[in-house]
């Protein structure tokens, strides 16, 4: 890769003060929260929750539906993953449906461009936006170690100052900036054959880096998406506008989420 691009993932670093998130009302004192007010802030018009798409056998994509409809469940706003496609638990792979499960703590790009699509249209471009990475999922630098980080929502985060334009980009360079550095650590995949040198690692991961945020909102609170690390969906609050406007993309598989809602591996209790 061009050295000119290897210096501009090292210079990248969380540039935003914490305190733009501490409008966020997120909490979790004990039990099992309603997923408003424990990963999303309350006081939005309305909530959708975007799922992560599965994939058969051969890594093609597979919306939650074909599944349900497959295994004879249903698909309802609270549904889990597990008891949908007849898994014995949410860490299972194996039993049940006989293929790859979502990905948890990861809209995949495809499907977090449609969302950035629908996004842009209820969004003041002139307006910077906020994005925050957990600092305990992803492949991050040691040299951000230390760096002050957010206490909302929910989790500490990473947080960057982007134009709304940016924020893809930036979900695909951050994580590079580990291996620009030739420090990568944390989430890590291990291929067989010789250990890489830190250039090889780069070569070979650093034009593939990809994650998407675990929140992200404009200046003026318009709207919120939210993804926890163990979750394998995206939540979104905003106006209805916005909800109508998700539920109609038919690049996304989207459910409108009651405010009450719950995401714990225990909620789907239609699927038993």
């Amino acid at each position: 890769m061009p050295g000119s691009w290897r210096e501009h993932l090292a210079g990248i670093r969380p540039d935003a003060d914490p305190a733009e998130a501490d409008w966020w009302d997120t909490a979790w004192d004990a039990g099992t929260p309603p997923a408003v007010g424990f990963l999303i802030p309350h006081g939005f018009e309305a909530y959708a929750r975007v799922l992560h798409p599965a994939h058969d056998s051969e890594w093609r994509e597979v919306r939650w539906a074909a599944v349900a409809a497959e295994n004879g469940t249903t698909l309802h706003p609270e549904a889990q993953w597990w008891r949908l496609a007849r898994r014995s638990d949410s860490y299972d792979q194996s039993a049940g449906w006989a293929g790859h499960n979502p990905e948890p703590g990861r809209l995949h790009r495809p499907a977090f461009e449609a969302l950035t699509d629908v996004l842009g249209r209820h969004t003041t471009r002139s307006d910077p936006t906020f994005v925050a990475f957990w600092v305990g999922y992803g492949v991050w630098p040691p040299a951000w170690f230390g760096l002050p980080t957010t206490r909302r929502p929910v989790r500490e985060s990473y947080l960057f100052e982007r134009p709304f334009d940016d924020v893809v980009t930036l979900c695909a360079e951050a994580p590079a900036v580990a291996y620009a550095l030739g420090t990568p650590t944390g989430t890590s995949v291990v291929i067989g054959g010789p250990p890489l040198t830190a250039d090889e690692q780069f070569d070979v991961w650093a034009p593939h880096g990809w994650q998407s945020p675990s929140a992200w909102w404009p200046a003026d609170h318009a709207w919120a998406t939210s993804n926890d690390t163990d979750l394998d969906s995206t939540l979104v609050g905003g106006s209805r506008a916005l909800v109508d406007d998700l539920l109609a993309d038919g690049r996304l598989e989207v459910l409108r989420w009651p405010v009450d809602g719950s995401l714990w591996s225990g909620a789907d209790t239609v699927n038993q």
